[in-house]
């Protein structure tokens, strides 16, 4: 075999190693770009339907304190399910992933819809009504998660919410992790 036959065959064989390993570990890069977009877009699916699951609990808890009021019920015939409408509100925003200011405001929200009507008629705030307290924490938490799902920034705390926690708790209004 000639030398330059030969040195084109050991030229042409490096070069098809090469190729075979560079498409080898560009397949597999490509793979793991691949595996950390479906995994991000799983999770942002989870918390979109999350989202979605807690604010439709959140309108029907308004629907339902609105239709209390309209027909004057008794407490004992709507607070449970005001309450269990909540409770899944709370649960839904527990499992958004990424989400851990917005779950610190959420939970915050739904203790001031369960606690805040329980406060003497003397509370710095007025009514005493749970329609009051549980209405304005649906319409505060719709605010809250719409803003979240669009990706801007949360609103501003009601300042209900620091006001009952500061009564409640004694914590300071507007205190959150960091």
């Amino acid at each position: 075999m000639q030398t330059e036959t030969l040195v084109g065959l050991i030229s042409g064989l490096g070069g098809a190693v090469i190729g075979f390993a560079g498409a080898l570990g560009g397949a597999w890069i490509q793979q793991s770009y691949g595996a950390r977009n479906a995994k991000q877009e799983r999770l942002e699916q989870r918390a979109l339907a999350s989202g979605e699951n807690a604010i439709s609990e959140l309108l029907q808890l308004h629907q339902l304190v609105d239709e209390a009021s309209m027909e004057e019920l008794p407490d004992q015939d709507w607070i449970g399910r005001a309450r269990a409408h909540a409770r899944r509100a709370e649960i839904a925003v527990t499992v958004i992933p990424d989400s851990a200011h917005l779950r610190y405001r959420m939970t915050r929200l739904f203790f001031c819809m369960r606690s805040r009507y329980g406060m003497g008629a003397g509370s710095a705030l007025g009514s005493n009504s749970p329609k009051y307290y549980y209405s304005r924490g649906a319409r505060e938490g719709v605010e809250v998660l719409a803003a979240f799902l669009r990706g801007d920034d949360l609103p501003e705390e009601g300042t209900w919410v620091g006001e009952t926690f500061h009564e409640r708790l004694g914590e300071i209004p507007g205190q959150s992790p960091s």
